[in-house]
């Protein structure tokens, strides 16, 4: 998957660590670093997608609604407060890309968190 052109809001399915550090979880993540990046990294940026909510504030809803391919199974959240890095050799697909409304609205909600 690595010779692939990956965009910032392209919806992937990954083997992603847990934060501990120790075990890893096939799961959806929305890719936030850009293109630029991506095409000259060995890694890219994500955010985890999951089907519980935490809750907190930075967490914002994800449904068919906000996606091009309509291929989520189940509406999910993403957890804009968890960022992490995964090399793109843990890609096993790219199954979706959100629309531009919620990519605005994933980027609202990263300059709210790192008041930026």
């Amino acid at each position: 998957m690595s010779s692939l052109i990956i965009e910032q809001g392209h919806l992937v399915v990954a083997d992603i660590l847990f934060a501990e550090q120790i075990g890893a979880k096939r799961r959806l993540a929305l890719v936030i670093s850009n293109g630029e990046y991506n095409k000259k990294s060995e890694d890219i940026i994500v955010l985890k997608v999951t089907s519980h909510s935490s809750n907190t504030r930075y967490d914002l809803k994800l449904t068919n609604d906000d996606t091009i391919n309509k291929s989520l199974k189940k509406d999910s959240t993403l957890m804009v407060d968890f960022p992490t890095v995964i090399m793109k050799e843990r890609i096993i697909a790219m199954p979706d890309k959100i629309n531009v409304r919620k990519l605005s609205e994933v980027k609202e909600k990263i300059k709210e968190l790192y008041a930026i």
